[in-house]
């Protein structure tokens, strides 16, 4: 077979190719004309498409069933394949050359111009491996160096006959030549597929929009309008044929929706959300409003957003009558519920049963006491007692609201007896108080009665009668007693005045006797110094320890009787008052000497702090010193280890003293016997600490003396505090006293300690 397929003859070939009126033609007339030339029964195109990266059939003629529609690109083993994507021509049999193609083929590649993401040629070694399997059943023309130079892979051509050598160079270099047509056919067909989709899809892209009952715009970032549907134009264009009143109308649109644009620009509101928009209507002149979405625009100009108008006017004038509506309905459930919440109140306050029948003498309404009377048994069940009273008191009282209804009465009070429904069914004595509603026609619409209980009434009136039965009886039984009485009185009244003139005649003893009490102790003191202070001679050290015991026994023998023989003068009272304007800072240095010897004696800290200056106080300087040298050494003496504070601030007019130890502390039951005369919390006879028990009782009682209070608070086991208020100008009454004292209560704390 000579090559005839070259010169002119070929350049009049592809010139057809070139008119014919598509892509498809083309490719088949070009199949064909190559199919004549090499006598060939049957052939096909395949083409390349990189969306799916497959072989697909554009042309077939003669017998094509045997190659199929299309042929994936990942099969690059394939003869057919591997001669498209390394423009090596072949033509050979055997089923070891192509899986999918006849047993005798031919297939020569064509390129196209190169195309940006397309699949590239495949490598050398994958054609030096078709070589090899085509040597021994057919040719290859392997490409040339030139041929894969500006071009990229396109297609086939499959003929079902195998070619000598001159006959493939032939149809090779036909379709080198014809590739670049074919190619740019397809690629201009598949423009015009584009286009006219593209068109379809503007066309229904503007008739949707232009169907929407809601004006939309698009803008560029300048604010120009580059779209907008039939709506749009209504409100933002006229004609040349509009009236004057339009032009202003659509005027004042286009300056509202401008303003409205730049307001967004400038407050930086460009994120999408509704904004509201009043606008005119240039056809009626009314105002309306819209709702302005806003959205950029994806993949168009910078800046470039949609506006959609969507109209509000009626939506929002019915909102607007809506909230209207519903702010009437509101008041009037508000006072509808006032009105209720009311009433309700009212018949939950009354302790009287309550109840509201209808012109049936039905009960509509009652509230809880009379629910007890006249409600059904709780969850249905039925109780023989409590079902009895029921309805019982249901039928009475139902038979008098049956009597009022009809009558022409518009009050009625009538006493009437009822059930109580417990497991008695006691008696129970009512009074009932109606009254009838009446509507504009004078008609009874409904009765309110109430129910008074007469059961006190009926109690007291037979408690009455009891009373007069027994009173003549009490009259005489008072006379007797009262006579008695007077006798027993006489008797208690003498008893008690002869009390008190023997405790007054013991305080004035005690009081008068103070002198001889205290001079033999004193003369004992001062002799027993003398001896210890070797005036009568020397001493050994047994007599001296025994001297010193009976110094020691002797001072406190005295201070028991100065505290016994202070009480008897406080209560006989021959202790006066004698007020002076003092410092309290000289009192407490005065105190310090006498209480420090004892806090080192003890290995105690002492802390003390008073106001800075002069602190001057108008009272008694002596039971001054008296109160917190007791409340001190009291301190001291049940404290062992840590140590005693003294604190002293002015509150108002008052002068507010605290004196707090770390000692043993007082249990919460003894806060108040530690404040009785001759009271220790410890009354045993073994008692670690020893002393009279007065020394509290006489501190209250010289406070008290001085118009001030005491108080304690303990905690047992870790220390106590007295805090003492006294006032800084004391002023004395007829009788001694501080004018305004009141007796102190020592009041405490839950936790408290031991004097």
């Amino acid at each position: 077979m000579s090559p005839t397929l070259a010169g002119p003859r070929l350049a009049e070939l592809l010139s057809a190719v070139a008119h014919a009126h598509d892509f498809t033609a083309a490719a088949r007339f070009l199949l064909a004309q190559l199919a004549d030339e090499i006598r060939a029964p049957s052939g096909c195109v395949l083409m390349l498409n990189a969306r799916t990266r497959a072989f697909d059939a554009v042309a077939c003629l003669g017998d094509d069933d045997r190659l199929p529609a299309s042929i994936p690109l990942t099969t690059d083993t394939d003869a057919v394949v591997a001669s498209a994507m390394t423009l090596a021509a072949l033509s050979g049999t055997g089923r070891r050359l192509s899986a999918v193609a006849p047993e005798s083929l031919s297939v020569i590649p064509f390129a196209q111009p190169q195309a940006a993401r397309w699949p590239s040629f495949l490598p050398s070694a994958v054609a030096a491996a078709l070589h090899a399997r085509v040597g021994a059943d057919g040719t290859i023309l392997p490409p040339l160096d030139a041929d894969q130079i500006g071009v990229s892979p396109c297609g086939v051509f499959v003929f079902g006959v195998a070619c000598d050598v001159p006959t493939l160079r032939m149809l090779r270099d036909a379709a080198r030549h014809a590739g670049p047509i074919l190619s740019s056919m397809a690629a201009d067909e598949g423009y015009h597929r584009s286009t006219e989709q593209l068109d379809h899809q503007s066309q229904l892209l503007t008739s949707i929009v232009n169907s929407l009952p809601d004006p939309i715009v698009i803008i560029n970032a300048a604010h120009e309008i580059m779209v907008q549907n039939s709506r749009a134009e209504h409100l933002l264009s006229f004609g040349e044929d509009d009236s004057e009143g339009r032009r202003r109308a659509v005027e004042i649109n286009n300056l509202l929706f401008t303003s409205h644009l730049s307001k967004a620009v400038i407050a930086g509101t460009g994120a999408p959300g509704p904004r509201e928009l009043n606008m005119v209507d240039p056809d009626e002149g009314t105002d309306l409003l819209f709702e302005v979405l806003t959205q950029p625009l994806d993949g168009a100009d910078a800046g470039a957003t949609v506006s959609v108008l969507r109209d509000v006017t009626d939506l929002r004038r019915a909102a607007g009558e809506l909230e209207r509506q519903v702010q009437r309905v509101r008041l009037a459930e508000f006072d509808a519920k006032r009105e209720r919440d009311r009433l309700n109140l009212i018949l939950a306050n009354v302790a009287d049963p309550i109840l509201v029948t209808d012109d049936r003498s039905n009960i509509i309404l009652m509230n809880r006491q009379a629910d007890q009377l006249f409600g059904d048994v709780p969850g249905g069940q039925e109780q023989g007692h409590r079902t009895r009273a029921i309805r019982s008191n249901d039928t009475r009282f139902t038979t008098f609201i049956s009597d009022f209804t009809i009558s022409p009465d518009v009050a009625r009070r009538e006493q009437m007896q009822l059930l109580v429904p417990d497991e008695h069914n006691s008696a129970l004595p009512v009074e009932v108080v109606s009254g009838k509603i009446l509507d504009k026609r004078g008609e009874a619409i409904a009765i309110v009665s109430v129910l008074h209980d007469l059961t006190k009434q009926v109690e007291n009136e037979r408690l009455y009668e009891e009373l007069k039965k027994f009173s003549v009886e009490l009259e005489a039984r008072v006379r007797a007693a009262t006579a008695d009485l007077g006798e027993q009185n006489v008797r208690l009244q003498w008893q008690s005045r002869e009390l008190e003139k023997a405790n007054r005649l013991k305080s004035e003893f005690l009081a008068s006797m103070s002198h001889e009490l205290r001079t033999p102790i004193n003369a004992l003191i001062g002799y027993t110094a003398l001896m210890l202070d070797r005036i009568y001679g020397e001493i050994t050290e047994k007599q001296e320890e025994g001297l010193s015991r009976i110094q020691a026994a002797a001072h406190h023998l005295l201070a028991l009787i100065n505290d016994i023989l202070d009480l008897a003068k406080i209560e006989a009272g021959r202790m006066p008052l004698h007020l002076d304007e003092v410092g309290l800072q000289d009192i407490v240095r005065e105190i310090n000497v006498q209480i420090e010897p004892l806090v080192k004696k003890k290995g105690l800290a002492y802390r003390w702090s008073v106001p800075q200056g002069w602190l001057s106080m108008y009272t008694d300087r002596t039971k001054v010193k008296q109160i917190l040298l007791n409340l001190l050494s009291n301190a001291v003496k049940f404290t062992q280890t840590g140590g005693v504070t003294f604190t002293a601030t002015v509150e108002s007019e008052m002068v507010r003293i605290e004196v707090a130890d770390t000692g043993i502390g007082i249990r919460s039951e003894d806060l108040v016997s530690v404040w009785e005369d001759f009271r220790q919390v410890d009354q045993s006879r073994t008692r670690e600490f020893g002393g009279t028990g007065l020394g509290l009782s006489i501190t209250k009682k010289l406070v008290g003396a001085l118009g001030g209070r005491v108080e304690a608070a303990s905690k047992y086991g870790v220390g106590s505090t007295f805090t003492l208020y006294l006032p800084l100008r004391v002023t004395a009454g007829a009788d001694g006293q501080a004018t305004g004292a009141s007796d102190p209560t020592a009041s405490a704390s839950e936790e408290a300690r031991p004097h």
